[in-house]
């Protein structure tokens, strides 16, 4: 009980501190920043576009917790699960879509400020996360995607690892693995990190003079076993999928080749290729250039800062930078070379770039403070401009995208009895993210249903019916436009609806068609989406029942027909104990998320 309340009062301690003292003026800046960083983010996740992963992600989230799966077959869990509860909260909207990107990527302000400020001081690390709240692409990856919230947990367990190695407190160690637990459970990509932490502290020790022995190695063995039993509901999913069906998922299968799990994912891009044999193709490693076209001011000025590290021998943060950077970087390009992997490469360059600044500050610029205050100003606005620059993220962060507003229109306006008609010209994992949770069909679905309805001797109920046209013939597909027949085909079924005397044209959704940067550059309204809406009869209880029919990238709409998910297993004894347990470590690192977000905030 004393110790309960030591640590109350000091967490207290802290937060009072942290708004009144004087010596906590940077961290309270750091604070303001965070705010700043909040809503530029907010920006983004209610207005941008999406991307062909951001719908898959965004759409086999919702339902996952009644489900109780341990794992998917292409990520691990913790990302779905904590998506799904966000929809639980706020409703299946865009917002709650992205929520959690949005809430780590303002959190990896702090965490960046903390790393700055271990390596150096806290005047840098307030620079850092000056050019971590600014940086377009960090800002930009607020999207359904689970980056940033697997870096935000790999720097953060860094940092607590730092802290270890510092003074050599275990529970620090403990924290660390703890954390980089919940990255393992949020993405594959997080072993990178963790290796990068291991090698990292083996360097560290060495300068300390510490000899690596049975000794000084065997809390680094505790902290792999706390990595391995976070692990446990990945491994058991597997195992149980592997006993029961003789397949593995994705990212499994492309380090260790399974036949039947080959065949399974034969149609995905790189299945073909072991996650081994991708170092040898040089047309991976094509990310080296994206920090110099999304973030110039962050590259200039992150090299400027490692020549300074060089010139004065930085040897730590010079250490902790290159590892970090370099056994990701080629990891990651071996494995899934898509840009979206590669935002840590931002949050490192914000670490010398806030040293540059602060060097160039007081060098140049000692006691002028006014002038510091006005390239503070200009680099801001530099960077907010840059905001417009979508270079691979998705596009419309100054303006909403229509598919944004198509989102909200179905929210708003469609009821749960109520049915939706796709265009078969919109990507089947956007029409999934579109719809949820409301029943649906594709167009090219819709005829055989309504026939099936008519010819049903069931009651009929006059039902609402939203048809949804894709206006500029590829929605989300890249191929429809070299694809004329499914184009044709479409357009005849809108037409024929079109020409019924019924339809009734609900909502016609715009957007801007930029040419440039989306803040400085001009654009045109170009019209994407248009909404009918029809009343048509239809045999009582069949619209509900469209939800067990869709099925997309191997799993069901909602979870809800889970005889046709192929990772569905069954346990019993043993297997069914090791289940459950798995089940409830999943709920338990869910609030272990929570407890990290608070934990940044009083180690500030």
């Amino acid at each position: 009980m004393e110790e309960s309340k030591k640590w109350y009062d000091s967490a207290v301690d802290n937060v009072f501190n942290l708004i009144y003292s004087k010596d906590k003026k940077i961290e309270r800046y750091v604070l303001v920043l965070m705010i700043v960083g909040f809503f530029l983010r907010l920006k983004a996740a209610l207005n941008l576009s999406v991307l062909a992963d951001d719908m898959v992600f965004a759409s086999q989230s919702a339902g996952v917790i009644n489900a109780g799966i341990l794992s998917t077959h292409s990520n691990p869990p913790l990302f779905f699960y904590l998506t799904d509860l966000a929809y639980n909260v706020l409703g299946y909207t865009t917002l709650a879509s992205r929520f959690w990107p949005l809430i780590c990527g303002t959190m990896l302000i702090g965490v960046v400020f903390l790393i700055s400020r271990k390596l150096f001081n806290a005047r840098i690390g307030l620079f850092a996360a000056f050019f971590v709240t600014f940086s377009s692409f960090l800002v930009r990856m607020t999207f359904s995607e689970q980056s940033l919230v697997v870096f935000f947990l790999s720097f953060l367990g860094v940092y607590l690892g730092m802290l270890y190695l510092d003074g050599k407190n275990i529970n620090w160690l403990i924290a660390s693995g703890v954390v980089f637990g919940l990255a393992l459970l949020t993405k594959y990509n997080a072993p990178f990190f963790i290796l990068s932490f291991l090698i990292f502290s083996s360097y560290y020790l060495k300068l300390e003079g510490v000899e690596l022995n049975k000794k000084t190695l065997k809390p680094f063995g505790i902290f792999v076993l706390v990595l391995v039993i976070a692990f446990i509901p990945v491994i058991a999913f597997n195992y149980f999928i592997y006993h029961e069906k003789g397949i593995v998922d994705v990212y499994f299968s492309r380090v260790v080749h399974v036949e039947k799990a080959q065949q399974l994912y034969a149609s995905l891009a790189g299945q073909g290729n072991s996650f081994f044999g991708n170092f040898l193709n040089i047309g991976n490693y094509g990310n080296y250039n994206l920090i110099y076209h999304a973030d110039l001011i962050i590259f200039i000025l992150g090299l400027l800062g490692l020549g300074l590290w060089f010139k004065g021998n930085k040897r730590i943060p010079l250490a902790f930078f290159f590892l970090f950077l370099i056994i990701p970087f080629l990891l990651q390009s071996a494995g899934a070379p898509l840009a979206k992997h590669f935002a840590f490469m931002f949050i490192l360059f914000s670490i010398p770039a806030g040293y540059a600044l602060n060097a160039l500050f007081e060098k140049y610029l000692f006691g002028k403070k006014t002038l510091k205050i006005i390239i503070l100003i200009i680099i801001s606005v530099l960077m907010i401009i840059n905001l417009g620059n979508s270079y691979s993220t998705p596009s419309h962060y100054a303006s909403k995208s229509a598919t944004s507003e198509l989102k909200n229109y179905i929210n708003d306006n469609v009821k749960d009895n109520e049915l939706i008609v796709l265009d078969d010209r919109i990507y089947n994992a956007r029409n999934f993210w579109l719809a949820t949770d409301k029943p649906f069909l594709t167009m090219a679905q819709f005829p055989q249903f309504y026939e099936f309805s008519k010819n049903s001797t069931s009651p009929k109920l006059m039902t609402k019916v939203h048809f949804v046209e894709c206006i500029i013939d590829d929605c989300g597909w890249g191929w429809i436009a070299s694809n004329q027949e499914v184009n044709q085909s479409s357009e005849k079924l809108f037409k024929e609806m079109r020409e019924s005397s019924t339809t009734v044209i609900a909502s016609r959704l715009t957007e801007k068609k930029y040419d440039g940067n989306e803040i400085t550059g001009t654009y045109e309204e170009q019209e994407t989406y248009r909404i009918y809406s029809l009343n048509v009869p239809l045999t009582s209880g069949l619209v509900e029942q469209t939800k067990m029919v869709q099925n997309f990238y191997f799993t069901p709409y909602l979870y809800k027909n889970m005889n046709e998910y192929i990772y569905n297993y069954q346990t019993s004894g043993v297997g069914g104990l090791v289940n459950s347990l798995a089940l409830f470590e999943i709920y338990l690192v869910i609030l272990l998320v929570f407890i990290t977000i608070i934990l940044v905030l009083l180690l500030l």
